[in-house]
């Protein structure tokens, strides 16, 4: 069954009509109290990040990409919208995957950003799903405003979402973009691409690639967290995904 809507969905898990569920970190400790479930949370690839597109202004400059990247506070959407479920991202490759090239991490620095800006306002529109009240969007716009940016947030269907960051128009200035990674790493072209840039077939090189020019200002590395009714057992899950053990899972009476 596929339902993407956050509350519906916990509204059916609560109900009795799913079994298991995805669930928004906000939502944890309400199905903790129920007693008749339980929350599995579990380490995944899946960097999440704004993504500038440098085709347009005003991500074309250097200077405006790391400004933004500067006026986000990671710990505070790490611990405000998070809730804990997840870390701060230093680049698009975390520390535990194989293939990790270290870089120093990018400080919260909203004085440098606005240095980096002159003094200006720089306005731009943030693209995302909709998804009601964009407790995320809300709390990087009130960030990078404190740095100098006037952001204005452009929720759309998913359909039109994908169209717009993945079509050839690159009809967007900037996405938040979260991104399902593979072991081989291949995903950090694609996601290159989605800013206009060109990143190396090589991994190694293509983190530094990032870094340097900062065609995404990375957020944080998500969990997945899933609210599981307990008469569903032997539910495992990890970096693979929700349904590598499903065929070990037992529904008892």
């Amino acid at each position: 069954v596929v339902v993407d809507e956050p509350t519906t969905k916990l509204a059916a898990l609560v109900g009795g009509e799913l079994d298991v569920a995805g669930i928004q970190p906000a939502h944890v400790a309400f199905v903790r109290r129920d007693a008749a479930l339980t929350v599995l949370d579990y380490p995944m690839l899946f960097p999440y990040g704004i993504v500038f597109n440098e085709r347009r202004a005003p991500f074309r400059e250097r200077r405006v990409r790391l400004a933004a990247a500067l006026a986000i506070d990671r710990a505070e959407i790490v611990s405000g919208y998070l809730y804990g479920f997840g870390t701060a991202a230093d680049g698009p490759v975390p520390s535990s995957v194989p293939g990790f090239v270290a870089s120093r991490p990018i400080p919260t620095d909203p004085d440098s950003a606005r240095r980096l800006l002159g003094g200006e306002r720089v306005a731009f529109e943030l693209l995302t799903v909709g998804s009601g009240e964009a407790a995320l969007e809300q709390l990087l716009q009130a960030q990078l405003a404190r740095a100098g940016f006037d952001v204005t947030i452009r929720q759309v269907e998913l359909s039109a979402y994908l169209d717009r960051v993945y079509g050839s128009a690159h009809d967007l200035q900037a996405a938040v973009l979260g991104l399902q990674g593979d072991p081989g790493l291949g995903y950090l072209r694609t996601l290159a691409r989605v800013a206009g840039a060109s990143a190396p077939a090589d991994p190694a090189a293509a983190q530094r690639m990032f870094r340097d020019s900062m065609p995404v200002a990375f957020l944080y590395y998500a969990r997945g967290v899933q609210g599981i009714n307990r008469r569903v057992r032997g539910v495992r899950m990890d970096v693979r995904g929700e349904l590598p053990t499903v065929t070990q899972w037992r529904v008892t009476p």
